[in-house]
């Protein structure tokens, strides 16, 4: 057996994700939604264990191992919460599992990676137990892996990663697995039909304070006429508000989590893309007049690829270039994503505002 005690400042970005030490932890902040990452040198080789501390104040973090990863603190509506080592699986519920952790906490998560089971627990308790992953039998394993499996974190956008130690444990045996209470925990829900949904009934788990902005954004955008159509129900919904052809805005909730966004829905009113583009022009300088720091903070914010045609050929009909101070940016449907903290509750009334002068 031997362990390997992973410095942290040995991790490097790759891509839009930044990392930082202080105070003998290491602090990342994903900058892209997709392709970025922090890897460490070297490759660790079956059987094996990981061991992290660590804690993110907004969903999400993946844990990357090889060509697969382990997803925490996604929406409940994620079905694709890890993907073997060797990767190749199109399954999505093929390795669902409970990933809930508490944000701004420290948590500790462990994996264990034998050549007969695997397991994985989050503070104390086991997520996981898998007896046949394909990695186990698969000649991949040995032949396209070699020299073994790489590590890398990763994160959404604007979350911010707290580590506070690593730990890889490769074994020349096979490990012993923590004889721990076994419990269903695959946690999948998906928008069921609830009759009648309430606004309180979604948001009960969410902390007071979220729970306060969710109220008085309901109650201002009620204020502006805007309609309201809620899906699903406790623990998973997801919550339209919009004017028609104009603007939506959209809160989607599971459980602790939130995840909300805006539209222009120009994408699917204003087919020819010099008018999108002219909008945006006329969108951000009116932000501008606000704040310019609020302006360069929505360009940042804005999704770059998100429908299939997008990622593939940029064939989307509601894919267009965004510039703004000399920076370009091909935005889809001009949808602008926030994180779970108050102060982008008011940005996002802002953004709202904007849109409805320019198209209201």
């Amino acid at each position: 057996m031997k362990t390997h005690n992973i410095a942290l400042a040995s991790f490097v970005p790759h891509g839009k994700v930044s990392v930082m030490m202080e105070n003998g932890e290491l602090h990342m902040t994903g900058g892209s939604d997709r392709n970025a990452y922090a890897g460490i040198p070297g490759k660790f080789k079956l059987p094996f264990r990981v061991d992290i501390t660590a804690k993110m104040d907004s969903p999400a973090l993946t844990l990357r191992i090889g060509e697969g990863y382990i997803n925490l603190n996604t929406g409940g509506m994620d079905n694709r919460r890890m993907m073997s080592v060797i990767g190749g699986e199109t399954k999505p519920n093929l390795h669902r599992f409970d990933h809930r952790v508490a944000l701004d906490e420290y948590f500790e998560l462990s994996v264990i990676y034998g050549r007969k089971a695997m397991q994985l627990i989050i503070n104390g308790e086991e997520r996981y137990f898998n007896r046949k992953d394909i990695y186990m039998k698969s000649p991949m394993t040995d032949t396209d892996f070699p020299d073994g499996f790489g590590l890398s974190l990763a994160c959404l956008k604007r979350t911010e990663v707290t580590v506070k130690s690593l730990t890889v444990t490769e074994y020349t045996e096979e490990p012993e697995f923590a004889a721990l209470p076994k419990e269903d925990f695959i946690y999948a829900p998906t928008l069921t039909p609830t009759d009648h949904p309430a606004l309180e009934g979604c948001i009960k788990d969410l902390s007071p304070e979220l729970k306060a902005c969710v109220r008085g954004m309901d109650k201002h955008l009620k204020e502006l006429k805007f309609r309201r159509k809620i899906e699903g129900g406790y623990p998973e919904s997801k919550i339209t508000y919009f004017v028609p052809k104009v603007v939506s805005y959209q809160i989607k909730i599971s459980h602790h989590l939130l995840a909300h966004r805006t539209t222009a829905m120009l994408g699917f009113y204003i087919n020819h893309a010099g008018e999108r583009d002219q909008f945006n022009v006329q969108f951000l300088s009116k932000l501008e007049e606000i704040s310019p720091s609020l302006a360069g903070e929505i360009f940042y914010r804005m999704y770059e690829l998100h429908c299939g045609s997008c990622r593939g050929n940029h064939s989307c009909a509601h894919y267009n270039l965004t510039e703004y101070n000399g920076r370009k940016k091909n935005n889809c449907q001009h949808i602008v994503q926030f994180k779970m903290i108050p102060a982008d509750f008011d940005d996002v009334k802002k953004v709202i505002g904007v849109i409805l002068d320019l198209r209201g």
